[in-house]
């Protein structure tokens, strides 16, 4: 592995546990094993780093809602929308990433707000695209019949916005109990006589 992206992982790493105003170079350089001036043969700054850090975030989410229905059938939209609510879950339970994303969405550092505020937003266009998508297909197949479009993103944002705030104050088996009861709750919303 190459030190730029060894720095970028450890500056994940770092971010998420400490903080970005909490984290030196000196200590990035201390856990890549290279001394302080050698992270600028890659980095302008501290402040770079951890730009590069968000938008490898945002990217490798926006990636791996691309990869869900890459390589077989998609299944039905009930389906769709449960393996995309999956993959959040998963994601949240078992990436470091998800620590920083924690870390920066409830403490964005001051000089980052609108950077973090611009990526965020970039993300949930994402989201929306897929789950449109996903809405589309429903209807064509009978599902969502009284469900717009609108109120079928927005639901699914709150939802996965509510599953987030609940992994920052739970343990892992009690956050696992907890998403299967909101998801069974969902899931009869999405096809009551009113959703189907």
């Amino acid at each position: 592995m190459d030190n730029k992206k060894k720095i970028k992982e450890t500056a994940l790493d770092l971010f998420g546990q400490k903080g970005y105003e909490e984290t030196s170079l000196s200590d990035i350089a201390t856990v890549v094993g290279i001394k302080k001036p050698s992270i600028y043969n890659h980095f302008s700054s501290k402040e770079e780093i951890f730009t590069e850090v968000i938008e490898d975030l945002i990217q490798s989410e926006i990636n791996s809602y691309h990869r869900l229905f890459d390589n077989e059938y998609p299944g039905s939209a009930i389906e769709q929308v449960r393996k995309v609510f999956d993959s959040f879950c998963h994601r949240l339970l078992t990436t470091q990433e998800a620590r920083l994303w924690k870390r920066v969405s409830f403490y964005p550092p001051e000089p980052f707000k609108e950077f973090i505020s611009k990526k965020f937003y970039e993300l949930e266009v994402e989201y929306s695209q897929l789950l449109r998508s996903i809405h589309d297909s429903g209807k064509r197949s009978g599902y969502f019949m009284h469900i717009d479009v609108e109120q079928f993103t927005a639901s699914f944002l709150c939802l996965i916005d509510g599953v987030f705030l609940e992994h920052h104050y739970y343990t892992e088996e009690i956050f696992k109990e907890r998403i299967e009861s909101v998801w069974k709750v969902y899931e009869l919303g999405l096809t009551n006589s009113k959703g189907v």
